[in-house]
């Protein structure tokens, strides 16, 4: 691939991350995403339409590798700064100096760099302001070093069950009126992670039934229902039929 191109950019007040994800996603791009708002920047690298990495930074402090394999007990602290030691001696990355001295294994690394991704990209879900850019490129070099690919699908799920804010939900379910229609068949889906709710929800919309009637046959509170017709919208499962003039109900 030559230099970087820009291809995208705008403000995530009207752009929300997971309908960005999507895009690119539905477009098979790779590149990195950026978001930054006052407090943080995160930088999402994609491959092929997937997620391939992500980190973020708050106010000069980026999380490492290192002090994610730390917490989640693969390394001790005194073999952790020998490493890093070696690292900055040598020139090499954490991730490959920790595996060739045996301290930690491949998947050990591949485990903590997808909680970092993880991690950093619920973050960004949650933000409610901020600008965001993104380049086709190719990936640095530490994405390749252990590859990880995490379905776009998936991060939006779980970083919108992480969400507890219902002006979210407000801005994209404003009314009980709503119909909602299945995008995808249920055999698409077999490879999607789908809660309990969101499944017993998604078995419901059938292009005809209103959210009112959705929330109704659900058994579901009124709040538990919207989230989870929320979480299969942002996801691209579901999709509108009709929209109606806005409505607060929460």
């Amino acid at each position: 691939m030559g230099g970087d191109i820009s291809v995208l950019s705008g403000d995530i007040t009207y752009f929300r991350l997971p309908e960005v994800l999507q895009m690119l996603a539905f477009q098979r791009l790779t590149g990195r995403l950026t978001l930054i708002n006052d407090e943080m920047s995160v930088e999402i690298y994609l491959r092929d339409g997937h997620v391939a990495f992500a980190s973020g930074e708050k106010r000069g402090f980026r999380e490492q590798l290192g002090n994610i394999l730390f917490r989640m007990g693969k390394v001790k602290e005194e073999a952790l700064n020998a490493a890093l030691e070696r690292c900055a001696r040598e020139g090499r990355r954490l991730g490959q100096v920790l595996a060739e001295g045996g301290l930690v294994t491949p998947d050990d690394i591949k485990s903590a760099l997808y909680k970092q991704t993880e991690r950093s990209t619920y973050r960004a879900m949650a933000w409610g302001e901020g600008l965001f850019y993104f380049r086709i490129c190719d990936l640095p070099d530490f994405a390749n070093d252990f590859p990880i690919e995490l379905r776009v699908e998936d991060l939006i799920l779980g970083g919108v069950r992480r969400i507890g804010e219902s002006r979210f939900i407000l801005e994209k379910i404003p009314t009980l009126e709503i119909i909602f229609k299945t995008v995808y068949q249920a055999n698409e889906l077999d490879t999607v992670t789908l809660d309990a709710d969101e499944r017993l929800v998604l078995g419901l919309v059938d292009g005809k039934r209103t959210v009112k009637e959705i929330v109704s046959l659900s058994g579901l509170s009124q709040l538990g229902c919207l989230r989870a017709l929320y979480a299969l919208f942002c996801a691209g499962i579901i999709k509108k039929v009709e929209t109606f003039s806005r409505t607060n109900y929460l």
